[in-house]
């Protein structure tokens, strides 16, 4: 029996903006695909979701990779709004969840800078995991693990150990639904359920699966 869900972020309850991140900013294509190329699609951009290096080091290396961004890098860093924006579904399809009788949960790769800057966006995210959801409100979740708080990554083992021993949870009777195979693979090892997300029917339709199964 499936008794808990536990939901990627990124992906899956809130769109997760790259290349259109910098064209929003007003950068043409060409500086959009340069920027994109030494921030987001670098290594250092682990390290942000990871949150032991200071953020002032982050963007310091990611200057020294291309010194002609140097502005542009800074200018749409230093703060990073708009680089999420919740889907208009986040909210009901957690309680839809809930309604089933599952206990909801999060595990995603997230950075401080985006947890700070992205409010809107985190409002199903209760306010002791970093957002701005009010406890006990509908739709938000107050159980879950962020990269940037136990200074591990997906899918890297440790992430999944955390989220296991902290909220007490059998992988039996956990599925995770995320947007990337190679994170449901890390998963898989523990014995987690586990479901790739192309739609929320979809992933409703696969967890009423596995509880028929078991």
């Amino acid at each position: 029996m499936i008794k808990n869900v536990v939901l990627d972020i990124g992906g899956v309850l809130v769109d997760y903006h790259t290349l259109d991140y910098y064209t929003a900013k007003g950068y043409s294509l060409e500086v959009a695909e340069r920027l994109k190329r030494v921030t987001m699609d670098s290594c250092l951009w682990e390290q942000n979701d990871i949150g032991l290096m200071p953020y002032e080091w982050i963007l310091g290396r990611m200057k020294a990779e291309d010194p002609s961004l140097e502005s542009q890098i800074e200018e749409s860093l230093r703060r990073q709004d708009g680089i999420v924006t919740r889907r208009s579904e986040s909210k009901s399809w957690i309680e839809m969840l809930r309604d089933k009788g599952y206990r909801v949960l999060v595990l995603s790769n997230f950075s401080r800078p985006a947890l700070r800057d992205c409010p809107e966006a985190l409002d199903f995210l209760g306010e002791n995991l970093g957002g701005t959801g009010r406890v006990g409100d509908p739709g938000v979740v107050t159980e879950g693990i962020l990269s940037c708080e136990v200074h591990t990554i997906k899918p890297y083992p440790a992430i999944y150990a955390h989220l296991l021993t902290r909220y007490g949870l059998i992988p039996e009777e956990t599925v995770f639904v995320d947007d990337m195979q190679k994170n449901l693979t890390g998963a898989e090892i523990y014995g987690i359920h586990t479901v790739l997300f192309q739609s929320r029917e979809q992933v409703l339709a696969k967890i009423s699966d596995l509880d028929g199964e078991r």
